[in-house]
């Protein structure tokens, strides 16, 4: 073959097409308005998250990026979510006391419960005298069961009143549920909006949700079996419950009847006395 026979090659000097480089550069664009979007999007999430934190109040957890850092970005997503918080598929149908199944149902609708650690009331919110009195009732248990009960700084609130179970009956937690030492040997706590923190028996827990008078504590769960199932994870036991805040004199009858009910339980079913 004659080398002038050669067929002519293509010029690989050759630029490329304009519009092939202008769809190149255009996805380029694109994706990088997209990251900044997400970024700030991100970054705004977290500042509108992190003064909701504040809003809850002093807790547990610290009250600063840190503990928001604990509580909303490293627990949330073992926690329950928010509709679940009246779950009770996971208790026992039997075994409740007699007192807590003959409970009224609790008038009107649930009120707003929001938060992790803090988890406070939002609304149906009583008058502030009756902080002074539902702290009056913890105080007249301990004066009517001395020996049962002690009252005492929140081991897991850390700023409010608490009932805890007495320490005699600590140095012998065979006797005592499985959450008590974990928690401390506390039985529960109120907060400044005169809703509380109690633990209750399983079946007791699912009466007073299904008539209710309460919910689960988001914590308040055994993780799924592909997490291992692991129980009181965040050291909060799956009958911890927040009972709504007594609206008046029979409600705060109905929350001697609960107190009673947590204390025994907690103490190992001795015969606590409701003053």
């Amino acid at each position: 073959m004659d080398i002038y026979d050669i067929p002519n090659l293509p010029n690989v000097s050759e630029p490329r097409s304009l519009s092939h480089s202008s769809s190149h550069g255009l996805a380029s664009v694109i994706l990088y308005i997209a990251l900044v979007l997400a970024v700030f999007s991100g970054i705004y999430w977290c500042i509108q998250d992190y003064r909701f934190f504040l809003s809850l109040g002093r807790g547990g957890p610290q009250y600063n990026a840190v503990g928001w850092f604990k509580v909303h970005i490293m627990t949330r997503p073992f926690t329950l979510a928010q509709q679940d918080q009246t779950w009770t598929g996971d208790y026992p149908d039997d075994g409740a006391r007699k007192e807590i199944m003959a409970l009224p149902i609790r008038q009107g609708p649930r009120p707003i419960i929001r938060g992790i650690a803090p988890q406070r009331q939002f609304d149906q919110r009583p008058e502030p005298e009756m902080n002074l009195r539902v702290l009056d009732i913890f105080s007249s248990f301990v004066k009517a069961n001395p020996h049962l009960l002690q009252e005492r700084l929140s081991h897991a609130e850390k700023h409010n009143l608490a009932l805890f179970v007495h320490p005699s009956l600590m140095s012998k937690p065979d006797n005592l549920p499985e959450v008590a030492p974990i928690f401390k040997g506390e039985i529960g706590h109120v907060h400044g909006e005169s809703s509380l923190h109690l633990y209750f028996s399983p079946a007791d827990a699912k009466i007073i949700i299904e008539k209710g008078w309460a919910e689960r504590h988001r914590c308040a769960r055994t993780q799924p079996w592909w997490f291992g199932g692991i129980k009181a994870m965040w050291g909060i036991g799956d009958s911890f419950l927040i009972v709504y805040a007594p609206r008046n004199e029979a409600e705060l009858d109905v929350l001697k009847t609960l107190i009673r009910a947590s204390a025994m339980w907690m103490t190992g079913e001795q015969p606590i006395v409701k003053p």
